[in-house]
């Protein structure tokens, strides 16, 4: 196990605003992070490009980011005039959450044809997910119109407001927009039913000038996990979600049961799902963005800091 580090140590972490990150709130609020030596600073991200860029520059030592953001930094900076992304996977958050969700007027996936469509970005991220979603429906590149918009409150405000006709959404976003009128047009996991979806992140220099701290954060993290599983611990969730999210009532126990569903919800042990990240590959692949042969999974990920975290090193 990953050595206990004395002193408070500052970690800057930043995430997208979502239900997802019950655990980190778990963590800082019940003392998990504080008992591994760590003080956690969490910041909201706008979008995708903004997370990987302060990752990049070293603002932020951690993120929690699609797979596919770090698949896509590290491809698009190979044969640069560096030595390319120094960003990579160390564990793995959640399969997907997602779902496809229609303004008001927008009832099926059928109706979206010549419709605005709002994305966190254009070319990574889980938009792949969304255009494999059109494909199956029949859809062609030109039958939809995809617009950056940035993260999943954005997104959310963006398709309330009139402006979007659909959106991939994740909870408690998709609950707020149905409770407003909006329709679920579609889940992820009936695209992907394989999937890695938001992961850890951090850069290679940083973790191996840090190993004994990024393995005690995941650890932290996984401890804040089993609590949320707990069901003595159900109150105190919906009570972090009101608290962090400002979900309550209805929308926090619908968000909560999302997070413990053992089939799409939160990793338990918060594991990389190494096939799922081969999944992500090949829809990347299939949509163009990524030459084959495929690269293999583990050239994105380092395994080494979340065995360390659980003691199997």
């Amino acid at each position: 196990m990953a050595n206990q580090i004395k002193s408070p140590f500052p970690l800057r972490l930043i995430q997208f605003r979502a239900g997802y990150n019950l655990p980190v709130h778990v963590a800082i609020e019940i003392g998990h992070f504080a008992r591994r030596g760590l003080q956690v600073e969490v910041s909201y991200t706008p979008g995708s490009q903004y997370l990987i860029e302060t990752l990049k520059t070293g603002q932020f030592q951690i993120g929690h980011a699609a797979a596919d953001d770090v698949v896509a930094e590290v491809e698009n900076q190979k044969g640069t005039s560096g030595e390319g992304s120094d960003l990579f996977l160390f564990m793995g958050l959640h399969g997907g959450l997602l779902n496809l969700v229609g303004s008001p007027e927008i009832r099926d996936v059928k109706s979206l044809r010549g419709k605005a469509l709002a994305v966190d970005a254009r070319t990574s991220g889980f938009v792949f997910v969304l255009e494999k979603m059109l494909l199956s429906k029949g859809f062609g590149p030109k039958d939809y119109n995809l617009v950056e918009v940035g993260g999943w409150e954005s997104r959310y405000h963006a398709l309330l407001e009139g402006g979007f006709s659909a959106t991939l959404l994740t909870p408690p976003y998709v609950g707020d927009a149905l409770e407003a009128g909006c329709h679920l047009l579609a889940r992820g996991d009936e695209i992907m039913p394989v999937y890695q979806a938001t992961c850890g992140v951090a850069r290679r220099t940083w973790a191996h000038e840090n190993a004994d701290l990024l393995a005690s954060y995941i650890r932290a993290y996984i401890e804040a996990t089993k609590w949320c599983f707990d069901p003595q611990n159900r109150k105190g969730g919906l009570e972090l979600l009101a608290k962090h999210n400002g979900i309550k009532g209805y929308s926090a126990e619908k968000t909560l049961d999302a997070l413990l569903d053992p089939k799409h919800g939160l990793y338990p042990k918060a594991e990389l799902n190494l096939p799922g990240i081969a999944a992500a590959l090949e829809l990347r692949a299939e949509m163009g963005y990524l030459s084959r042969p495929v690269p293999r999974p583990e050239k994105y990920v380092d395994l080494s800091y979340h065995r360390r975290a659980v003691g199997s090193d």
